[in-house]
């Protein structure tokens, strides 16, 4: 994948939300850090069987995409 296509996930309307590695790739986070906020609530995730998803509104809510 080329830098843009990271950087078009974000922005893909269809996109409902995005496995750890691939969100701490696009939003420049360290794997502790990204637990870290978890921890403390400052970030959602849902889990899909045991895979865990940081879902869309996650990135709304963030202001990372607009609604």
């Amino acid at each position: 994948m080329t830098r843009n296509s990271h950087d078009n996930s974000l922005k893909n309307p269809d996109r409902l939300g995005w496995r750890l590695p691939e969100w701490m790739r696009l939003t420049g986070t360290s794997r502790p850090t990204l637990w870290r906020q978890v921890k403390r609530g400052d970030l959602k995730v849902i889990y899909v069987g045991r895979m865990p998803i940081v879902p869309r509104s996650e990135a709304i809510r963030l202001g990372l995409i607009g609604a």
